[in-house]
């Protein structure tokens, strides 16, 4: 190793990483929650989906990804085997608007779905009690917070002549 590599302590890197943490929790937690819903055939991503259609709030399929916090790409792809497994449908909402609608047989799976996710909300939860299962879900809000401001302020998302360091009333616009 060279003496830059040698003065850098990876083990603390590691511990403290906040995305590392938090990838190794959503690992974790992923792997619970798909452990009762492979009883029913699916994954959380795909239980996520269905419920997410089920709520019927969403206008647009670009509504539903970014409540899930995946892209569009994702959610497409996402959509197909619950399509050709006849729990959801698409239908045309207006122009080209087409949203994910739910089949009789997709209504049906959405209650075996929540049945399934109390429960495993419930071990999680039983183990944090109640005030520490709302202070990790405040924590990860505050989280996400503070990750949507450094996405919105990185240099690739201004406009170019912000990213340059040009003020914006020195443009030619």
């Amino acid at each position: 190793m060279t003496s830059e590599l040698d003065d850098i302590d990876f083990l603390h890197m590691g511990r403290t990483c906040l995305g590392h943490a938090a990838r190794r929790t959503a690992n974790l937690l992923t792997r619970h929650y798909n452990r009762h819903m492979a009883a029913l055939g699916l994954e959380l991503t795909q239980a996520q989906l269905l419920a997410a259609i089920a709520d019927g709030s969403a206008a647009s399929a670009a509504e539903i990804a970014r409540f899930l916090g995946i892209d569009r790409s994702t959610l497409a792809r996402n959509l197909k085997p619950l399509e050709a497994a006849g729990l959801i449908a698409r239908r045309q909402v207006g122009g080209r608007t087409v949203l994910p609608v739910l089949t009789p047989e997709g209504e049906e799976k959405v209650v075996e779905i929540h049945k399934t996710w109390l429960k495993a909300q419930g071990e999680v939860s039983a183990l944090l009690g109640p005030d520490g299962a709302d202070a990790v879900r405040a924590h990860m809000s505050a989280l996400r917070k503070a990750v949507h401001i450094l996405e919105d302020s990185a240099p690739e998302n201004r406009a170019p002549e912000i990213a340059a360091g040009v003020p914006p009333s020195k443009t030619n616009s």
